[in-house]
């Protein structure tokens, strides 16, 4: 998402801050942005308060889709459908 929206949008914009679940993500974001993507769980990351979330111009991101995945047999009580929350807290705290 970054790549894309630094690249296609016709503007320079500066990443900040980033969150991913996955180390291995994090770490290739981290290798192309710099060193600000934050490995975890975003809801513990929220609730621990470790990591102050910088003042942004522009917040993106987007849920994890398996939660809403078709092949997913168990999508109707899927946790990762409400990230979306947790993510709308970062757009206020930014």
């Amino acid at each position: 998402m970054t790549l894309g929206f630094t690249r296609f949008c016709g503007h320079q914009f500066e990443p900040v801050w980033a969150n991913d679940f996955n180390s291995y993500a994090a770490r290739t974001y981290n290798a192309n942005f710099g060193g600000h993507c934050v490995v975890g769980d975003i809801v513990d990351i929220l609730e621990r308060q470790e990591h102050k979330i910088p003042r942004a111009d522009v917040v993106i991101g987007g849920p994890p889709c398996q939660g809403f995945s078709l092949l997913n047999k168990n999508r109707e009580d899927d946790p990762r459908k409400q990230l979306w929350r947790p993510f709308m807290d970062v757009v206020e705290l930014s």
